[in-house]
């Protein structure tokens, strides 16, 4: 790839000044032969320093570096720098202003200034009028196109043509969200549906484009859920080129809309929610606390940007977040399990009616909830299970068939309920707003396990026993469901070990003697929410484990003196590991 030096391009620049120059000299002389007839030896030369002028000024194509020699043949060459051009100084120097919009209020103002003197000349004067100017700019318009046809010059590309003033005057938005929007609040322990008015941003009109990106927050439904929100598009243009502006699009979901000309002048644009994604019949909704995000649409006001005079609007760009307003509510209760005893009963007792239940609903309309609900009705058959396996362990320590358990296990008895959804803040932004109310004993243990133990011909009673209630009551207002993994807490209740020897002739006897506390044992567990796997909101979950529980056996026998066994009664189990939503 050929790679030029600063140096080299300035060159090549030069170079094509002077050509560019070469070809422009018959197009202007055309356009203004009184003026090249005047200079006559010095007209090349007069051409030569309006083109290096126009490039100083930042005009990069033929055809604008032409326009600009143009004006130079009306006024003089350079002529935005001498006393009495004040108005042309000012226009070469605004920042404010792209090169080419230069021209173009310099051409605008140039007319302006003719119209003004024409109005005082003596008639009959020789001075050029307007009419003239015009009929000038309109050869050399005539000439560019021909040079064009030719190929003299603009090789790759035809002349861009004059530009025409085309901008916005005023640009006024104001959104309408749906009158209809309900959330659920909390009264006298029920959760009831009130009315929320809408405060979305005030209406703005624009005369200026803002200075900054600006955003919008818009709560509305899906296509067909009910009423969705509308913003009202008002464009009033400043001057216009023709049918193809203004121009209003508005880019969503489901494609693109677009308006032109005096359709634009008052629109209302109708803003959709993104549609909820379909269920998983295996996981059930999305999860506690999740909101789907929202779809991201785009207006943009479009206009030419050219002014005769003053800064130009151009065009406006708006982000349209639109958010689901849907409310979601889950309410869940959960009952205790009764206490149990293994070896079962041959015919075990009838199942008591299970209290257990998980409704949700949004916006007053039960949704399906089946398999939050298999798993809520899950929880006590985990348990059950668990002491099942924790009682099989434990029979494997001890003598025969000595084990006897009697257990209390009931996890998460009580009820919760939740609600959440996008909302306005007190800013008037939309952020997700999640409620939880939790009255939940989070475990209720009482497990007593006996048996015997025997060591050579020796034999003693043993008795396990872990007591232990943890009570989880607790209110949440949050507007981020991040906050929502925090609501959780957990427990340990230590093992209590008894021996008791039992006479059998034997005359050494067994007791207990002190073990470090990490060998005693201890049920663990802790639950709560916390993010689901797959992201979408939040799950119930409960674990329930047991620490390893050993005794020190000591057996004291009158002729072979105490002697000291290390014995491993309950293995390390987990009993529950579960979760819900």
């Amino acid at each position: 790839m050929l790679t030029l030096t600063a140096d080299q391009l300035a060159q090549v620049q030069d170079l094509q000044l002077r050509r560019d120059a070469q070809s422009l000299l018959a197009v202007l002389s055309d356009a203004w032969p009184a003026v090249a007839q005047q200079l006559q030896a010095r007209w090349p030369a007069f051409v030569d320093v309006a083109l290096a002028r126009g490039r100083a000024l930042g005009l990069a194509t033929v055809a604008d570096l032409a326009r600009y020699a143009s004006l130079c043949c009306l006024w003089g060459a350079s002529f935005e720098t001498r006393p009495r051009f004040e108005w042309a100084a000012a226009l070469a120097a605004d920042p404010g202003l792209p090169p080419s919009l230069k021209l173009h209020q310099l051409t605008h103002r140039s007319r302006e200034e003719l119209v003004r003197r024409a109005a005082k000349a003596v008639p009959g004067g020789e001075a050029l009028t307007p009419a003239g100017f015009d009929q000038a700019l309109a050869a050399l318009e005539a000439g560019l196109a021909q040079a064009a046809r030719g190929r003299a010059l603009f090789l790759d590309q035809p002349p861009p043509p004059r530009p025409r003033a085309c901008d916005l005057a005023q640009v006024s938005l104001a959104l309408a969200e749906p009158a209809d929007m309900q959330v659920y609040q909390r009264q006298d322990g029920r959760w009831l549906r009130v009315a929320r008015p809408a405060a979305p941003a005030a209406p703005e009109s624009f005369n200026t484009p803002p200075t900054e990106p600006r955003e919008l927050a818009v709560l509305s439904r899906a296509t067909g859920t009910g009423a969705t929100a509308r913003l009202q598009v008002a464009v009033a243009a400043q001057a216009r080129c023709g049918g193809d502006h203004p121009a209003v699009q508005h880019t969503s979901r489901i494609g693109r809309l677009a308006w032109r000309g005096a359709d634009t002048a008052r629109l209302s644009l109708a803003l959709h929610a993104p549609p909820a994604p379909p269920v998983d019949p295996k996981l059930g909704p999305a999860g506690l606390g999740h909101v789907e995000p929202p779809d991201v649409q785009a207006l943009g006001v479009a206009s030419c940007g050219v002014r005769d005079a003053g800064a130009p609007f151009g065009g406006l760009t708006l982000a349209l977040h639109v958010h689901d307003l849907t409310q979601r509510l889950v309410e869940i209760r959960h009952g205790a399990a009764p206490t149990r005893d293994w070896p079962a009963a041959d015919a075990p007792p009838p199942a008591a009616p299970n209290p257990t239940a998980c409704h949700l609903e949004a916006d007053g309309q039960a949704q399906p909830a089946d398999a939050w609900r298999a798993a809520w009705l899950g929880l006590q058959p985990q348990a059950q299970a668990g002491l099942e396996q924790l009682f099989n362990a434990a029979g494997r320590a001890m003598a025969g068939t000595s084990a006897q358990l009697t257990a209390e296990l009931s996890p998460l008895v009580g009820q919760a309920s939740a609600t959440w959804g996008w909302q306005r803040d007190a800013h008037g932004g939309v952020a997700p707003r999640v409620q939880l109310d939790i009255d939940f004993t989070a475990l209720v243990l009482d497990l007593h396990l006996r048996g015997e133990l025997d060591w050579a011909g020796s034999r003693a009673r043993l008795s396990l026993r872990a007591q232990g209630r943890v009570d989880w009551r607790t209110a949440l207002d949050l507007h981020d469901p991040a906050g929502l993994a925090d609501a959780k807490l957990s427990w340990r209740h230590p093992v209590v070990l008894r021996l008791d020897a039992i006479a059998t002739g034997e005359p050494a006897l067994l007791s207990a003697g002190p073990l470090a506390e990490d060998l005693r044992g201890a049920l663990v567990g802790s639950c709560g929410l916390r993010p689901r796997p797959d992201g979408r909101g939040h799950q119930w979950f409960f674990r329930l484990a047991v620490e390893p529980v050993h005794v020190l056996l000591l057996r004291l026998d009158p002729l072979a003196g105490e002697q000291a066994q290390r014995r491993e009664l309950i293995p390390a189990l987990t009993l529950i590991d579960w979760s819900a939503g």
